[in-house]
């Protein structure tokens, strides 16, 4: 995978200007820290300047990126929120022509690197296309579940352990699919289970964090074997921690909607990925919707959405007391 690689050299040699950019925090950071490391390999940060646009102007940068190293071969000067390489509305201008001047001519002895979190760069911009020209831009992506997969299978061969497909879906899942969180987690389940093992859900279950639309899930799984006490304590439990019912039934007309849909485009002769694709879903949520989907009629997910819309209204426009609506609608979705 790419957080493997070293995309940042070329030729196994240090640019002197990059573009780091894209979606995907862990993966600016890593790149971040590869090119510090590559630029500064004694790890003296004396000659590493961190700055932000927010804060600084790019005539700033660009002094420091001409400034003579002191201790190390380069002088490394990481310039954050560089939002005027995009399509955003920038707080303050900055001298972008003195920019396109430099990277023709960089400093020999400095790294200058430009990081900035979007989704693109403004193709438009005279100072875009000049820095594609001349210095090395990489993107940083949101990795697709394959992706994520085969980083959980390498990182965990490493330590002679396993993880079944079902569990590293509901791995991915509770990390939401969030490449760094998973580092940590994934660190956190290898360290518990111990070299040769094979992590099983329970662990997983019990160590990684529940995010609030599992909790939700949870909530459905228990009207769905007509539980409305325990589902009563989990919606209690859930208001202690903070969350607002008018959006725990949000989430919760989102979950019945999934299971209905499911339904449908399962007895079309759809699969997990297509219907994920059509309704666009996490395909784990498509997963537990279709298995939950199993244990009603399409007339009885049809009618719990009706009463999850009477609900809404009912808690939206005032008639009743938002816990008794929330409560009584509970109660219903578990008589069906």
């Amino acid at each position: 995978m790419c957080v493997l690689n070293e995309p940042w050299l070329h030729n196994g040699k240090l640019a002197s200007v990059y573009v780091l950019y894209g979606t995907e925090k862990y993966l600016l950071e890593n790149w971040e820290r590869g090119i510090v490391k590559a630029a500064n390999p004694s790890g003296d940060q004396f000659d590493v300047m961190q700055l932000d646009l927010q804060e600084t102007s790019l005539d700033t940068a660009l002094d420091e990126a001409e400034t003579v190293p002191f201790f190390s071969e380069f002088r490394t000067v990481i310039v954050k929120n560089a939002q005027f390489l995009t399509g955003a509305k920038e707080k303050q201008k900055h001298n972008v022509d003195r920019l396109a001047e430099y990277v023709v001519q960089p400093a020999t002895y400095s790294v200058l690197v430009l990081i900035v979190e979007s989704e693109k760069l403004d193709e438009r911009k005279k100072i875009v296309k000049r820095l594609k020209e001349r210095a090395i831009v990489l993107e940083a992506k949101k990795p697709s579940q394959a992706e994520l997969m085969r980083y959980v299978n390498d990182t965990l061969s490493q330590d002679q352990q396993k993880m079944e497909r079902a569990t590293m879906e509901r791995l991915l899942f509770l990390c939401q699919d969030d490449w760094g969180k998973l580092v940590r987690e994934l660190e956190k389940l290898q360290l518990y289970a111990g070299t040769g093992a094979t992590i099983p859900i329970d662990i997983v279950n019990d160590l990684v964090p529940r995010t609030l639309e599992d909790n939700v899930f949870q909530l459905s799984e228990l009207l769905v074997k007509r539980r409305a006490d325990a589902a009563l304590r989990l919606v209690r439990d859930l208001e202690k921690q903070g969350q607002e019912l008018i959006g725990l039934l949000g989430l919760l007309a989102r979950q019945y909607r999934n299971m209905y849909l499911s339904k449908q485009l399962t007895e079309s002769g759809y699969g997990e990925k297509q219907i994920a694709s059509k309704i666009g879903a996490h395909p784990y949520t498509v997963k537990l919707a279709t298995q939950a989907s199993r244990n009603f009629s399409e007339a009885q997910l049809a009618q719990a959405l009706t009463l999850i819309a009477d609900a809404d209204e009912a808690m939206k426009t005032g008639r009743g007391d938002k816990q008794i609506i929330f409560d009584t609608l509970v109660c219903q979705l578990a008589l069906l």
